[in-house]
């Protein structure tokens, strides 16, 4: 399309006032396009607002954020600066938190994912300011920032009034076992689902793993006794984890029969991935007297015949 082509669409596009969704992916000059649609931007009827792999600076991000806080239908709210190139963010913490105040309008917002921002500490405080506006806030998603063990401490400060969430994405971030322990004591009890892949988590201090359904901390460098932190709590007759997810966490034989025993009496979990780690036949074996004990009747019967999942394949049904 020609460049005057391209501006009538934006100058017709920027009169209509019923536009529910919009997405933006892999735009230059998003500043310039956002700007051109005038009146459009300023429409209380958005509920679904996507940035995808845009080149975002302060020009383009005060833009947004500054049209974010006339939408206060808005309901579903993806930004992610990250390309296979690397990340196209040029922004730093004090300038999201800048921006971030303006989300207070979006009372409606039930999914916010905000991810390769470079938002740590400063962003996290702003969140903590617009998160009891959002009371039906069902899944927050923070992924490739630079959130450390402080920000796990405001972000739960501010999600405590919200009663609704049920999933916290934290992937790819500087959280260590003291972050860990934050959420697993400060969330809203709503919180089933915590992800926490590729951070700083070791699990070298004993931290109770019971209260959420879905647990990812794959690529975690766990310590040797690591395993027997979970294992711990998969023995606990209260643990609620039905999907566990454990790659690349630098677990080996020794390490896998420390969980299969957990799992003896274990009738919740499901599913525990533990592809991409030092697992050899020897360390696979541990599991087989857990899941079908042939040495009587009753060890068969009382097996674990619960987990569906082991590391990256089905487990087969008896015959």
């Amino acid at each position: 399309c020609s460049g005057h082509s391209v501006n009538r669409f934006l100058d017709d596009l920027g009169k209509c006032n019923h536009i529910k969704k919009m997405y933006f992916a892999g735009i230059n000059d998003l500043a310039e396009i956002i700007n051109k649609l005038g009146s459009a931007m300023k429409s209380n009827n958005f509920t679904h607002f996507v940035v995808n792999e845009c080149h975002l600076g302060v020009p383009e991000a005060t833009f947004l954020f500054d049209a974010f806080g006339l939408m206060n239908s808005l309901e579903d709210l993806i930004i992610d600066c990250e390309e296979e190139g690397g990340v196209l963010a040029n922004l730093n913490d004090g300038d999201m938190a800048g921006c971030i105040p303006s989300l207070a309008a979006c009372t409606g917002m039930r999914s916010l994912k905000l991810n390769h921002l470079n938002l740590s500490t400063n962003s996290c405080a702003a969140l903590r300011g617009v998160f009891p506006r959002m009371a039906t806030l069902r899944v927050l998603v923070l992924r490739g920032n630079s959130l450390d063990d402080n920000c796990t401490r405001l972000l739960a400060q501010g999600l405590s009034g919200c009663k609704q969430i049920q999933s916290l994405d934290l992937c790819n971030n500087r959280i260590s076992d003291n972050g860990l322990d934050v959420l697993v004591q400060s969330l809203p009890t709503s919180v089933d689902a915590l992800y926490l892949a590729r951070n700083d988590i070791t699990l070298a201090r004993h931290v109770l793993l019971l209260r959420f359904r879905v647990l990812n901390i794959l690529g975690n460098t766990l310590c040797p006794g690591g395993t027997g932190v979970i294992a711990a709590s998969l023995a606990n007759p209260e643990c609620r984890l039905e999907c566990l997810y454990l790659s690349q966490c630098n677990i080996g034989d020794e390490e896998t029969a420390t969980l299969a025993d957990g799992l003896r009496n274990n009738q919740r979990l499901t599913r525990m991935s533990l592809g991409d780690n030092d697992i050899t036949e020897r360390g696979w074996n541990a599991f087989s007297s857990i899941l079908c004990d042939t040495s009587s009747i009753n060890a068969t019967y009382n097996s674990n015949h619960t987990l569906q999942r082991l590391g990256v394949g089905e487990i087969p049904e008896d015959e």
